[in-house]
């Protein structure tokens, strides 16, 4: 994991405003955090690549976040799992125990 999911925020669609009042650019993230500048129809952004490098590190950590949060979740999961099954089988011990505990009586 990680490279897929980083492709996949860079490959998302946006709009850029134009700077000179033109019509809206769109673009991919990608072109804005890779490119030193993007070009509009009346306008251009020069980008600065200390805010690129923020971008594509907040990423990086995104991508991290979430990929400790699935290990989590399937940990959280596997847990819940033992311990239904072990409260399965500690109803089924003290179901049967009813019966083996219980005074018999016999009628006949």
């Amino acid at each position: 994991m990680g490279y897929k999911e980083e492709q996949a925020i860079l490959n998302q669609q946006t709009e850029v405003p134009c700077p000179g009042g033109g019509r809206d650019q769109r673009c991919k993230m990608g072109d804005i955090i890779g490119k030193s500048s993007l070009r509009t129809s009346k306008g251009e952004y020069k980008f600065k690549s200390s805010d690129q490098y923020k971008a594509k590190d907040a990423i990086k950590k995104l991508i991290q976040r979430q990929e400790k949060f699935d290990k989590e979740v399937e940990n959280m999961q596997k847990q819940l799992i033992r311990d239904v099954e072990k409260l399965q089988d500690n109803f089924g011990k003290a179901f049967s125990n009813i019966l083996v505990t219980a005074d018999k009586i016999s009628k006949g």
